[in-house]
């Protein structure tokens, strides 16, 4: 099948039924009982109870420890119930959290931070009587020391261990259990002040504050609870824990003491409780949602095309209970292309030295059918840079790759590859469909510029393995953001952060990045780091350092009588500002 007809819709049609035969049954039969259920004369099986937000994660929980949050499940509990010493506002703004101000030193090299010592912790039996106390800057040194101490199994290291000065000593007196006892950049003056020092200037560093890692709990908790502190979190957020049934039922309750209000001057939350099931099959859990046992939902991309147009849009919106939401994600898919020969596929890989290659390759994908026929608009084609839309910094006018099949052939014969002669790829992939899908469409699209594209799908687990040992030359890869900042997107190309030290899996440098990304990290004006920035990202498409194809959005269901619910940009839901009708 040519790559012209491969995307004709009813060609489009016949492949999405082939590469899914084996569930086509299943979904013909889902899709009735879908219709069952959403039928006007059936009536919601569960209660509304307005006071309750209920929601579930298939994938489960697998812990509740702050210095070990790497998942979404984790962080989106930890959010509602630990706080951060800055956060993020709706408008992506950094503003106080426990500390009510602060100031950084011209150099910027110290931060100057003041606590809000009116917020206490939760009432809980870690605390004398149950009750619990003010915040003490004593915590924040405490919180944050623990997230350089690998006795805690800390995933969060890479967070301070080479910003703080003496946070690197720390991990290694603790590590060989020897020396230093404590992070002498972190420096308490009084229970409601502290100063932390940098070894150079990082302009993002307020927003590394913001990270689920640097979230504020009491030491006695950790050393009431000791192992179970990751089943039995205490902070100062909205929600408190109350009740976790393994793999059942997690419960958080409303926080009385809470000490934030609305524009009105009313208490925040507005909910009482959280309450998270852990049903595994996603179906079951649509099904659920359908009648009203929960107020949220992520609908597989089965479900998202059962309840979509060919445009993406929901079909008889009007007549339903719920709507679907679609916003950014601070998320970039691209293709890997392995360009340091210094990595282990480097040395075989076709993409070093060869940037015509790379180019050619980015004008003969299509990324706007891909986005209309194999996403079904569910992302928008990645035609600027690397940040993606919603993601400060992000500028239209820095132009990207379009289609241009005559400029790939032109590049590919330049690149040393006539009409494709002598170049034979495998792009690995893992072995999720929507992946699947989107290989065979960039496979097809290769072929209209003479590329012989292989396809190899391996598990998601050995993919990130082996892509962090560099071993794939060519592979589908995705970055979201930790913090609302473009360094943590540019800091991919920073030479000194080629795998393993950092996320460059592509082992690209090139010293005018490097000059530009240090240049970047000192500055603290953000218009003139946005400039700086912008640089990059031209710098960096005129590479071909990446091969761009879309970025992502956040596509799920939510009950119409749900008010007020917000899932930020970084993927995090908050549930402060929830009520229910």
């Amino acid at each position: 099948m040519s790559g012209n007809n491969f995307f004709k819709p009813n060609n489009f049609s016949y492949l999405f039924l082939m590469n899914y035969s084996g569930k086509f049954r299943f979904l013909t039969i889902f899709a009735v009982a879908v219709i069952l259920f959403i039928h006007p004369g059936c009536k919601p099986k569960y209660s509304n109870d307005t006071g309750t937000f209920r929601i579930n994660f298939p994938l489960g929980i697998e812990t509740l420890e702050p210095v070990m949050s790497n998942s979404p499940q984790t962080i989106w509990v930890l959010t509602s119930i630990m706080e951060p010493i800055v956060s993020y506002n709706s408008k992506n703004e950094i503003i106080p959290q426990l500390a009510k101000e602060w100031k950084i030193s011209e150099d910027g090299l110290r931060y100057y931070f003041t606590l809000n010592t009116k917020i206490i912790f939760h009432n809980d039996k870690c605390f004398p009587e149950g009750k619990g106390r003010k915040i003490k800057a004593s915590d924040i040194k405490y919180c944050f020391e623990r997230v350089n101490d690998p006795g805690t199994k800390t995933r969060g290291l890479w967070l301070f261990r080479d910003k703080i000065r003496g946070a690197q000593e720390y991990y290694e007196a603790k590590k060989n259990k020897n020396g230093v006892n404590e992070i002498e950049g972190i420096k308490v003056t009084s229970d409601s002040t502290f100063i932390i020092e940098l070894y150079k200037p990082f302009a993002p560093f307020l927003s590394l504050l913001t990270m689920s890692y640097a979230y504020i709990y009491p030491r006695e908790a950790v050393e009431f609870y000791g192992e179970n502190t990751a089943v039995h979190p205490v902070g100062t957020g909205p929600f408190r824990f109350e009740n976790w049934e393994l793999d059942k039922k997690l419960t958080l309750v409303k926080n009385p003491d809470y000490y934030e209000k609305d524009s009105a001057g009313n208490k925040l939350p507005y909910l009482d409780k959280i309450e998270i099931s852990f049903t595994k099959s996603v179906e079951t859990e649509f099904l659920d949602f359908l009648n009203r046992r929960y107020d949220y939902h992520e609908p597989s991309s089965e479900i998202i095309d059962a309840l979509t147009d060919e445009k993406g849009n929901m079909i008889k919106a009007d007549e339903k209970d719920y709507k679907l939401v679609k916003q950014p994600w601070l998320n970039t898919v691209y293709l890997i292309m392995i360009q340091n020969e210094n990595l282990p596929a480097g040395k075989t890989s076709p993409f070093v030295n060869n940037k015509k290659l790379r180019q050619a390759i980015n004008y003969a994908i299509d990324k706007q059918k891909i986005v209309r026929f194999v996403l079904r608009n569910r992302g928008s084609a990645a035609v600027n840079g690397p940040l993606p839309p919603g993601m400060p910094g992000y500028d239209t006018a820095v132009k990207g790759y379009r289609y241009d099949i005559s400029k790939a052939r032109e590049l590919l014969k330049e690149a040393g590859y006539p009409d494709g002669k002598g170049l034979s790829l495998t792009l690995v992939i893992s072995n999720d469909e929507l992946q699947k899908n989107i290989a065979i469409a960039v496979q097809e699209q290769l072929k209209e510029a003479g590329i012989d594209l292989q396809l190899e799908q391996v598990l998601q687990s050995a993919l990130n393995t082996k892509q962090q040992d560099g071993e794939y030359a060519f592979t589908r890869g995705n970055w979201g953001a930790d913090y609302f900042d473009p360094e943590n997107f540019m800091a991919l190309f920073y030479s000194k952060n080629i795998i393993p030290m950092g996320p460059n899996k592509t082992g690209y440098t090139n010293p005018e990045i490097d000059r530009l990304y240090e240049e970047s990290i000192k500055e603290t004006d953000f218009a003139k780091r946005k400039e700086i920035y912008n640089q990059m990202e031209i710098i960096v498409i005129e590479d071909a350092a990446w091969i761009y194809l879309y970025y992502n959005q956040r596509i799920y269901l939510l009950q119409n009588n749900v008010k007020g619910f917000y899932l930020d940009g970084l993927n995090n839901i908050v549930l402060k500002y929830t009520k229910k009708q």
